[in-house]
């Protein structure tokens, strides 16, 4: 089907970086260290997940550090509550580990871009048709590179953002098969959000980046 509503693309500081870091945390006392070291080396985009306690307080905390030098989304996003108790929080995106129809409903609603979940070809494309901004290839470790460019020879108009084992030196590999942007979470976050070297984080996120300029 086609969607006769417009598309909310993705935000530009995504189109441009290509990389979003997915802070997953036990919990929340060093997001903001870690997001602060994130956004001095360029890596803009960040996903707080719904799974790290007091999340949206966190993403309030962090709006109010970071202001606009970051697009701040919230991820693991299920349900139609909880998408607008994130949206509520200010939220720039969303993303779902699966596709849930409620989430992205809110988020067209909304007019904030939305990137749900699929991994097989007709997941894929039922998420892009309802509308999401980029659809989310997860968990992109377990199938590689290979399979993105060979869902994307038949479905090129689909923008994917791959998440999920991916390791910070495979970032090019999957632009080049087509991705639009990939998500990292543990290569990326290492010890960080537990209290380790910020200096290492550091080192990473430049990594990310110049693996996404090529």
């Amino acid at each position: 089907m086609t969607l006769s509503l417009e598309r909310t693309p993705p935000s530009e500081a995504l189109c441009r970086t290509r990389v979003v870091a997915v802070l997953r945390a036990d919990s929340p006392e060093h997001l903001l260290p870690a997001a602060r070291t994130l956004v001095e080396q360029g890596l803009v985009c960040l996903e707080l997940t719904m799974t790290t306690p007091g999340a949206l307080d966190s993403l309030r905390l962090l709006r109010a550090e970071l202001g606009a030098s970051a697009d701040l989304g919230v991820g693991s996003v299920r349900g139609a509550e909880a998408a607008r108790q994130a949206l509520d929080a200010g939220a720039a995106f969303l993303v779902s580990p699966v596709f849930d129809p409620a989430v992205l409903a809110e988020c067209v609603a909304a007019r904030v871009p939305a990137y749900p979940a699929g991994l097989t070809p007709t997941e894929l494309v039922t998420a892009w048709d309802a509308g999401a901004s980029a659809v989310k290839l997860f968990p992109a470790g377990t199938v590689g590179p290979a399979h993105l460019q060979a869902v994307r020879e038949p479905l090129p108009e689909l923008a994917v953002m791959p998440t999920g084992g991916i390791g910070i030196d495979d970032v090019g590999a999957w632009l080049r098969a087509g991705a639009l942007a990939v998500g990292l979470g543990g290569s990326l976050s290492g010890d960080a959000l537990r209290g380790g070297d910020l200096g290492a984080l550091a080192d990473r996120a430049a990594r990310a980046l110049a693996g996404a300029r090529g």
